[in-house]
């Protein structure tokens, strides 16, 4: 239905623009929170700050550790399917790799346009469902990039029409 309407080419560019930035910032969120915290520049004694002392345990490391390992997996596709929509992004090298690895390039492309996608709908379902920092932008990250993989294409439609 939006492929139907006429967008103008000012318009398309604003709303591209504005939708790569949207979904940048909640992935350079993500990353910054990935990244371990600096300790403190002196030591905090006990009873010094009550809310210190009154915080939950710490979660075991097992289970931090695999959490992460699953975060920073969905990060990297989320960043990788960001990156294969970003303008100027050589498409093309990255599809002559993948067609070395099938010769057949219609279906290697329909794959990875499934992956990239089923990527970032995983990402969104593991952070609806997993409690965490994350949660937020995580999610947020992905419902742009999904937003960004079907709009993307209408608009530099729009753009390149302009003429």
């Amino acid at each position: 239905m939006l492929a139907l309407l006429p967008i103008d080419h000012r318009v398309a560019l604003l709303a591209l623009a504005a939708l790569l930035l949207a979904a940048a910032v909640p992935l350079a969120y993500c990353w910054a929170r990935l990244l371990p915290e600096e300790p403190p520049p002196f030591p905090i004694e006990a009873g010094s700050f009550p809310t210190i002392d009154h915080e939950p345990p710490q979660e075991t490391p097992v289970k931090r550790k695999r959490d992460l390992i699953i975060s920073v997996t969905l990060l990297i596709c989320l960043t990788v399917a960001y990156l294969i929509r970003f303008p100027g992004f050589p498409n093309v090298v990255l599809l002559r790799w993948l067609n070395a690895f099938a010769p057949t390039e219609y279906w290697t492309i329909f794959a990875a346009r499934i992956f990239v996608v089923a990527s970032a709908i995983a990402a969104s379902v593991y952070a609806v469902l997993r409690p965490g920092p994350l949660r937020i932008p995580f999610a947020t990250a992905a419902a742009l990039i999904l937003v960004l993989w079907f709009l993307a294409p209408l608009l530099r439609v729009a753009l390149l029409s302009a003429s």
